[in-house]
């Protein structure tokens, strides 16, 4: 019973240097990463949100057809996103969606020219016509 014990103890204490040595190495490449920061930061197109909604969206980029979640946007709060990394293409243009968590009617930005350094600044109303976005 006792030879159990010590090598269920060693078990474990093998087990948590394994996830030591797993977290040392997850935690190494996100400062490779970070090295590039200064290139990717001028491709990068930050989303600056002012929820007036009392409900939480999903936020979405609507790109060939397609919707790429960017992130969440809480009711009654202001929020910054960023774009994916090559979302925003050669043509610049760039197009959001607001589904709201629960609720029924998504809510979307006109088609808009980002060109590089600028933000996206969307104002979500209670629908469409109270909602509106801009570039700059």
């Amino acid at each position: 019973m006792w030879t159990a014990r010590m090598g269920l103890l060693g078990l474990l204490a093998l087990a948590a240097g394994c996830g030591a040595s797993r977290s040392a190495t997850t935690e190494a490449a996100p400062r490779q990463q970070g090295t590039d920061k200064a290139d990717s930061s001028s491709s990068t197109v930050k989303v600056e949100i002012d929820n007036r909604n009392y409900s939480d969206m999903s936020i979405y980029l609507i790109s060939d057809g397609l919707r790429v979640r960017v992130g969440s946007a809480p009711g009654l709060s202001k929020t910054t996103l960023a774009l994916p990394a090559g979302s925003r293409r050669a043509n610049w243009r760039v197009r959001l969606l607001a589904d709201p968590i629960g609720g029924s009617a998504a809510i979307r930005t006109p088609t808009l020219l980002v060109a590089p350094g600028q933000k996206v600044y969307w104002t979500i109303g209670s629908d469409n016509a109270s909602s509106y976005a801009s570039a700059g």
